[in-house]
């Protein structure tokens, strides 16, 4: 990401008590073991608040904005939202983990797997759909570095917060195939 939008009085304090309760969680950007439950936890906490989820739903309709993350070499969280539908292309987040949580509508998250089940999923030169999960409100998602996954939104609106161990634009990741599952 280019840079951090400033944040208004209503939602700057939350997202930078979110920020720092996560970043006790990860250890030489390494989340922990517990990282998946904590990041629910706080979210759905942080979103309770109705301020706070009606200022997030004003950020953007179409497309990202980073809401916090200055070092982009540690946590960063992005908000994305879309009023289309849209479907991705499965794709890898290089070295960096990723946590999505879902506001609002639904994302189908497909979760990929290397075709021989030996290495790991952006390791291979094909993968095949391993599971699908349809996201609802109030829920995350945690890949390790090196998962493959795709999200798409058949039924837009929807909006969600991502969270990474990097910023994604200064690394190289991996892109596949939707159809052959080929790396491209």
């Amino acid at each position: 990401m280019s840079h951090v939008i400033q944040l208004d009085a209503d939602l700057c304090p939350s997202i930078s008590a979110l920020a720092h309760a996560l970043s006790r969680e990860i250890s030489n950007n390494v989340p922990s073991n517990n990282f998946e439950n904590t990041a629910n936890t706080l979210l759905n906490g942080m979103l309770d608040f109705p301020k706070v989820k009606s200022k997030l739903l004003q950020l953007v309709s179409n497309g990202k904005v980073c809401i916090w993350g200055e070092n982009r070499n540690s946590l960063q969280i992005l908000y994305h939202a879309t009023s289309v539908s849209d479907f991705g292309k499965p794709h890898d987040h290089g070295t960096s983990w990723a946590f999505y949580f879902q506001v609002t509508g639904i994302t189908q998250m497909n979760i990929f797997k290397d075709k021989n089940g030996n290495k790991s999923a952006n390791m291979a030169k094909k993968v095949i759909l391993d599971k699908t999960i349809h996201m609802k409100p109030g829920t995350g998602i945690y890949f390790p570095p090196g998962s493959v996954h795709s999200a798409s939104h058949p039924n837009a609106p929807a909006s969600w917060i991502r969270l990474t161990g990097e910023d994604l634009s200064q690394l190289s990741r991996k892109a596949y195939d939707e159809k052959t599952g080929l790396r491209l």
